[in-house]
Order: C-alpha cells, then structure tokens, then sequence
C-alpha cells in the first residue's frame, strides 16, 4: 500500500515538474523587435528632458528590444539647427504666442525668434499631449546626411513617422493665420477693412475670445528662402485633384549598393501621387503612422530625402526639411 502512495507521488511530482518546465519554455508574449529612444527602456543611454529637445554633436545608437541596434548619424550647425537625428519629446501643437500680434513681444530678439522657431520644429504634430511614445526623432535632411546603419544586414518591417508641428501648420495655414483667407491667393490676410482679423489659436481648447490674435510663423532659419509660407493648396472644387505634396524618401543600402526606394506622403493631395494608397490622399498629416520600408530588403544603411511642391524661386524645396520618426521595427 505504502509502495503505491509512494509511486502516485513521484508520478505527480513527474507531472508537475514537466508542467512547470513546460510553463517556463513556452513564450507567452511575443514582443516586437522595435528601436525606440527612451532611456528608461535600456533603448538609449541619453537623457532627454520632458517637453525638451537634445540636438547631438555625433552619431548615437539605439537598441532593439530583443536583438540589434541603429546607430542614427548627428551633429550640430553652426546656425543653431542640426543635420541628421535629433531627440524631443516635445508637443507644441500651436502657433507660438510670442510673435502674435496683440499678444506677442512687440520686438522680439534674435533669441526668442529662435526659441519660437525651434519650439514648432522640435516638436511632434500627433494629436497627443504629452506624447504617447514618450521620446522620438526629429530628422533635419540636408543632402544624404540623414541615416541611419543597422549593426548588421536587417530588414526593416517599418517605421513610425509624422509631421514636425512647423511644417503642419505652414501647410495647414501657412506663415499668418488670421479669420480672412484670400481664396484668389490661398493666404491668410491680417487685415479686413483695416481691421485686424483675429481668430482662436488653433487646437487650443480656450474659446475666450480675449485671447484670439493674428497668428506668426516665425522662420529664423530662412527655410522659406526669403518668402513666406503658404498654405498648400487645396484640391480643385470641379476635378477634385491638387497639385500639393510634401513626401520623404527612404533609398535603403547593402554593402554600399542601393536595394530600393520608398517613398512616404505627409501632405498630399488627390490625384499627384502615381501609387496607391496615395492617388486618393487628401491629407495634411496631423497622427503618428506606419511607413512600410520591408521593400527595401535587407540594408545595413537607410537614407532619408524630401521633395516637395512647395519651392521658392530658386527652386529649393520651401518646406522646413523636417519630419518625426520613432519605432523603428527591425526582423
């Protein structure tokens, strides 16, 4: 009888011992394989302070959630921007106060200008407050400056991608925004029977009216090549196409030959993309969203360009050449 108890236990003990190790081996969650840029997730070993930016002076690398980093090339200008990857969690979402008409600095310096400016650009338009992914990148292009390398031949599944707040609201209403939009020339005019025409400060939830103004842009940098921003124009009442646009494009690389390209619209308007999804865009983005880059293959390098319809008189793309990125998935 004893024998027996004793043949039940150790078949039990048998039993649990196998669930036990079973239980241990199984994956019961599968998470992602994705670069991020928060410290406090072992991603990065830079620290960025809330609602600040931090511009590098040299390359940084960020690591995968499971295996594998992206060493984002940086450096800082002597005029004050950065080419390459910059870091932010900023969240500005609105025209600055400091330059308004009625509510500003009457002569603002060089300084505040720059503060104003870099306040827009250096922060997401991602209809979140604070931003939800916590920290991202700020990617200034210039040139084939702005890349990144993977530590080895990788595909990249995709990435996270959005508008700097600059850049959507010089497409959205442009370099002023006021209550008298001009449909012959697509601009806000300040002025309507030399009155100021003020109006809310958009995205901002206070409906006093104390506090309209005549909304600035300020463009201390000169991206606009002299002129001021203009809204992008809207699609033709009769066709229902546009002519605006403003994309970025990814060429991936492996062993210093080019794999592919991709391209990505963060404004665009019917009927001026060739591809679908985008013929049928009509869209300034103002959300985080996910830019395919599989296509690519395997890389070890990705290089990022912008184009644009938005050009001043010499031909330079007008639009700051800005954009967000965060979550880069690798497999």
């Amino acid at each position: 009888m004893k024998l027996n108890k004793i043949f039940t236990l150790l078949a039990f003990g048998c039993i649990v011992l196998s669930s036990c190790s079973d239980e241990i081996k199984k994956k019961t969650l599968d998470f992602p394989n994705d670069v991020t840029f928060n410290k406090e997730e072992n991603s990065i070993d830079i620290e960025v302070p809330e609602l600040q930016f931090v511009q590098l002076d040299a390359p940084f690398t960020a690591r995968a959630y499971n295996d594998g980093a992206i060493t984002f090339n940086a450096k800082k200008n002597a005029d004050g921007t950065h080419t390459g990857f910059a870091l932010s969690n900023k969240n500005y979402r609105s025209y600055p106060w400091c330059v308004s008409i009625n509510h500003g600095v009457k002569n603002p310096t060089k300084q505040l200008l720059q503060e104003a400016t870099d306040s827009s650009l250096f922060s997401v338009y991602s209809g979140s407050y604070p931003n939800q992914l916590k920290n991202f990148t700020v990617v200034r292009v210039e040139g084939e400056e702005a890349f990144f390398t993977i530590d080895r031949p990788r595909v990249v599944e995709h990435v996270i991608i959005a508008n700097c707040t600059f850049n959507y609201l010089a497409m959205t209403y442009g370099s002023v925004f006021s209550g008298n939009l001009n449909e012959a020339t697509n601009v806000y005019e300040p002025m309507v029977d030399g009155k100021l025409s003020v109006v809310r400060n958009p995205n901002l939830p206070d409906p006093s009216t104390k506090k309209y103004d005549v909304w600035n842009l300020p463009d201390y940098y000169n991206f606009g090549q002299g002129e001021a921003y203009s809204r992008m124009p809207p699609k033709d009442k009769v066709t229902g196409k546009g002519n605006g646009y403003f994309k970025v494009i990814a060429i991936g690389y492996n062993a210093g030959k080019m794999t592919a390209k991709s391209e990505y619209y963060l404004a665009v308007r019917p009927g001026v993309a060739t591809v679908v999804p985008y013929d049928k865009w009509d869209i300034i983005q103002n959300f985080w969203a996910k830019w395919d880059l599989s296509s690519l293959g395997v890389v070890d390098k990705v290089v990022f360009t912008l184009d644009g319809s938005e050009k001043a008189a010499n031909g330079q793309l007008k639009t700051a050449p800005y954009f967000c990125m965060d979550g880069i998935r690798l497999k």
